[in-house]
């Protein structure tokens, strides 16, 4: 064993390439390597230590399991998304978009540029439900949804290869602030539930999917304050939202006329409501209002939130920096200032 030239058997002549011979596993390896006796020695030595380190490039390959990325989803949804991801029927309707494109690929082979050329492809498609392309919204979230199964694979399955980046589309703005006037337009024509629902939003800052699925024994009136548990959360934290007189009061009178165990129950199906997309959507339709989507409530809650609090400062202090540090409860007592009196008469 070591390195050696090979000798033709018709003419006797030493090759001018120098090979390698050496044991791996229990059977014998011969490579060649170079026209160096130098070089090859070389490589010599660099096998025999890759074989006591674990880190021959026979294990790469062998670890670079050739898996096809239809399979790989499979697992992903079954073993990842649904036993740890809220949002895993999201993960579920994505897969079905970027499985015509990558399904067949193996996961070793999915490059940067694959991404690539799936959002150009994807971008010229029409979009579900709209009259025009695809959002730049939608494609980023499939594409980020392939980054994290890629990088996920090569952890589960010890991949020799290197996570590829990926760049997304760049968003439009959606972010829409209500003013007080809007708010009061919206909250004077909805019908309830779908009223109390925005009053709750709009006063706490409280997600849609939070709202729909909030049981009485997450609110304390006693001492004013909604528990949102880690499990019912996006960021998977406990939170405590205090409440505010107007929404106080609204969740007082609600519970003396409710015998459920959910604060809004369909009554079709006597279990919370999936979405109120129909209600919410008519509601819009009726005012002539486009573009609103209900989580603009939560985002017009932090901003109103964030005013309020920057003016208490101001004023307390003279100073106009440095606000975060302001306790976060008594600003969501009264985190809207004049805004949350519109409630009160509801």
């Amino acid at each position: 064993m070591g390195v050696y030239r090979k000798r033709d058997k018709k003419t006797g002549k030493l090759s001018q390439k120098w090979w390698i011979d050496y044991y791996f596993n229990g059977r014998r390896v011969r490579e060649p390597v170079s026209t160096s006796k130098k070089e090859a020695e070389t490589v010599y030595f660099q096998r025999v230590n890759s074989i006591n380190e674990n880190k021959h490039p026979i294990l790469k390959k062998q670890k670079n399991k050739k898996i096809r990325f239809v399979e790989f989803s499979e697992k992903y949804i079954i073993e990842h998304s649904k036993p740890l991801k809220r949002s895993f029927k999201s993960d579920i309707s994505m897969l079905k978009n970027l499985m015509p494109f990558f399904g067949d690929y193996y996961i070793d082979e999915i490059k940067s540029y694959h991404a690539v050329e799936y959002r150009k492809l994807r971008s010229q498609e029409k979009g579900k439900n709209r009259s025009n392309s695809v959002s730049p919204t939608t494609i980023n979230r499939e594409l980020a949804l392939l980054r994290n199964m890629l990088n996920l694979a090569i952890e589960w399955f010890e991949l020799e290869i290197k996570p590829i980046k990926i760049t997304m589309v760049k968003e439009e703005q959606k972010e829409r602030i209500l003013t007080q006037e809007e708010i009061r337009k919206i909250v004077e024509n909805a019908e309830p539930p779908l009223k109390y629902m925005i009053l709750i939003a709009i006063n706490t800052g409280m997600r849609k999917g939070e709202i729909l699925k909030l049981e009485w024994n997450q609110i304390n009136l006693e001492q004013g304050f909604i528990t949102i548990t880690a499990h019912k959360t996006k960021s998977r934290r406990i939170r405590r939202i205090p409440l505010n007189n107007s929404t106080h009061e609204l969740l007082n009178k609600l519970h003396l006329v409710s015998d459920d165990n959910y604060i809004f129950t369909n009554p079709k199906t006597g279990k919370p409501y999936v979405d109120i997309k129909k209600s919410w959507t008519g509601l819009l339709k009726r005012l002539n209002i486009k573009g609103l989507r209900f989580h603009d409530l939560r985002h017009t809650f932090a901003t109103y939130s964030l005013f309020e609090q920057r003016r208490r400062f101001n004023l307390s202090t003279g100073n106009s920096g440095a606000f975060k540090h302001i306790n976060n409860f008594k600003i969501y007592q009264s985190f809207i200032g004049r805004t949350a009196k519109i409630g009160e008469q509801f």
